[in-house]
């Protein structure tokens, strides 16, 4: 079976040195998924903006296609040339069975129509909870704001990473969503009492992460040891400023800004606890990042209520009850490391492979030749 992914942002990951400033949660989650399925049998190809790369390129034993640049074209026209032309053009070379997308935005309406013309089919996953609360997408454009509802509402499946983004897409779309949970490649290993050093945080540095509430916490626990990791996001570069100078202020706080993904593991294996300040997420994947490794996350997001159900860390509503929160987990000894590493393995590692390649087998079999809209 042929899988391919269209994630414009994904090349720096499948590269590893190429350089960048910013990955995202969904790009991991796609590589991730992406080796997972290689390794069960399935053919695995890309498709990404051009960064400079050969035409076509394998790496890993995946297949990647580029298509353009962020600078070319006309501002008036290049919406649909070359977007939307080299688009279509990488994903009629890719000829895939299944074509997956984890980003709203324009690209769900041009893949449900090229599948539609093809015969093939489009699964749409969700990477936030604001991807199916219409009006509070994290899409810049109104043209792509409506783009992306015609391409969700046509999707042949939607993938949702949490109960209660199955019931925002039925309530908000009349949709039903298939749960299946972020997964994660790497051994799941309680890391020793030893290695725990410092408490983290890590994500882009943008307002709805509310990185300042990281820097506040540092503030009130002078004697502990914190390291902050993020680059900035494009449009918000005054706050990233001022996190590096607040930041500087604390001599208790490393501020690193952006890390490659291999280096901010690093950070990981020395990680007391994890700490999230974001108002709004879908399952991060700092979380499974701390998990694995036995390590609790105080949070003010709780996917389905997971980590209260399985004593994954603590939830927390505002700044004092987040202090609360640290001061307790820092000063007790039953962090059930152990357990943390059992839903893990349980929940979000080989198992996750299989619930993908059921669906996407699922959806081949009924591939039929349609007619574009």
């Amino acid at each position: 079976m042929k899988i391919c992914f269209v994630a414009p942002g994904i090349y720096p990951c499948l590269a590893e040195k190429q350089p960048t400033n910013r990955i995202g949660g969904a790009e991991m989650q796609q590589l991730f998924i992406g080796r997972g399925l290689l390794e069960r049998g399935c053919s695995i190809s890309f498709v990404t903006i051009d960064h400079g790369q050969p035409d076509q390129e394998t790496i890993n034993g995946m297949t990647i296609y580029k298509t353009f640049r962020e600078e070319d074209g006309l501002p008036a026209i290049r919406f649909l040339h070359p977007r939307i032309t080299t688009i279509w053009r990488a994903l009629k070379r890719a000829g895939a069975d299944v074509y997956y997308c984890r980003a709203a935005g324009f690209i769900p309406a041009v893949l449900t129509t090229f599948c539609a013309c093809y015969g093939k089919r489009f699964v749409f996953a969700g990477a936030s909870d604001t991807d199916f609360l219409p009006g509070q997408e994290l899409i810049r454009f109104s043209r792509d704001r409506h783009l992306y509802r015609y391409g969700l509402r046509r999707a042949s499946a939607v993938i949702v990473q949490s109960e209660y983004q199955r019931d925002l897409l039925r309530r908000n779309y009349g949709l039903d969503g298939e749960v299946i949970r972020n997964c994660y490649q790497g051994e799941a290993k309680s890391l020793p009492p030893e290695k725990r050093q410092v408490i983290l945080w890590v994500s882009t540095i943008r307002r709805l992460k509310r990185p300042l509430l990281f820097i506040e916490l540092a503030k009130a626990f002078p004697e502990e040891r914190f390291v902050m990791i993020g680059g900035p996001y494009g449009r918000e570069q005054e706050l990233y400023e001022e996190i590096a100078k607040g930041c500087a202020a604390l001599p208790n706080m490393e501020f690193l800004g952006f890390q490659p993904f291999a280096q901010t593991e690093q950070y990981f294996d020395r990680c007391r606890l994890f700490v999230n300040t974001s108002e709004i997420e879908g399952f991060p994947n700092t979380f499974l990042q701390s998990w694995r490794r036995g390590l609790p996350v105080i949070s003010y997001v709780d996917p389905d209520g997971i980590i209260n159900k399985f004593g994954l860390g603590r939830t927390v509503t505002n700044a004092e009850e987040m202090k609360l929160a640290l001061k307790r987990v820092l000063s007790s000894s039953d962090v059930d490391g152990e357990g943390i590493v059992s839903y893990v393995r349980k929940n979000h590692s080989e198992n996750v492979f299989h619930q993908y390649i059921n669906l996407f087998e699922r959806l081949a079999s009924r591939t039929e030749q349609g007619e574009c809209f």
